[in-house]
């Protein structure tokens, strides 16, 4: 989803800027480090972000016209190049989306915070909360492939919908009862395609999934079953 720039006021797209570049100042270090690492991983990373978000959907005309939805695979490009990272590329792809898609860079700041950053916390808890439980390959698919990716989706919606009702951009009821509904449809898409790779990853490339650790879950020890 795009906010458009008309839908709030200057202060609001000022503040979201600054908060935004405060943010990309405290991450800068850790996320070059990680594109120089792990450069493979980034430049597919940012095809699977730019696909993801390139598939879409706007309706035309009606009560959400100018609303657009689409996959997010944010979770999963954080689980491959590691949140300060996936932070930078989403906000970098941002300035060009908001260009073919409408939006007014003005707004990319505000965009960045609500679109990235819900999903972002989410799958740094998610991998928190992993690293606590057994170290079993199936756990790490599906909590933080499957259950991260979809609850990110909802997260993200939530935000999203909240911040447009709070700037009266739409009608009252329809975010809530119309809009909000459709990310939980979306979030089974997000959790299927996100886990799928994940798990292929895991499989056959764990050197793209660099959240992945080798030696946690593949010693001799560890049991799959």
């Amino acid at each position: 989803m795009i906010f458009q720039t008309e839908w709030f006021s200057p202060f609001t797209l000022l503040a979201a800027a600054l908060l935004t570049a405060v943010l990309l100042a405290a991450t800068a270090r850790r996320a070059w480090r990680a594109f120089a690492r792990y450069k493979s991983a980034a430049a597919l990373a940012c095809v699977i972000l730019a696909t993801a978000w390139c598939l879409n959907a706007t309706p035309d005309s009606g009560h959400l016209a100018g609303m657009n939805y689409h996959l997010l695979a944010v979770n999963l490009t954080a689980l491959m190049i590691g949140a300060p990272a996936a932070w930078w590329l989403g906000v970098l792809l941002l300035f060009p989306y908001t260009v073919l898609f409408g939006g007014g860079w003005q707004a990319v700041p505000l965009n960045a915070l609500a679109l990235l950053l819900p999903a972002l916390a989410v799958n740094l808890a998610a991998r928190a909360w992993v690293n606590r439980l057994p170290a079993n390959i199936f756990i790490f698919i599906f909590l933080n492939g499957f259950l991260a990716s979809a609850a990110g989706m909802m997260v993200t919606g939530l935000v999203l919908v909240g911040v447009l009702d709070w700037a009266n951009a739409f009608s009252d009821g329809v975010l809530w009862s119309t809009a909000f509904p459709v990310f939980f449809l979306i979030s089974w898409a997000e959790a299927f395609l996100s886990g799928i790779t994940t798990a292929i990853f895991v499989a056959l490339r764990p050197q793209w999934l660099n959240t992945f650790d080798d030696g946690r879950y593949l010693k001799a020890e560890n049991k799959i079953w």
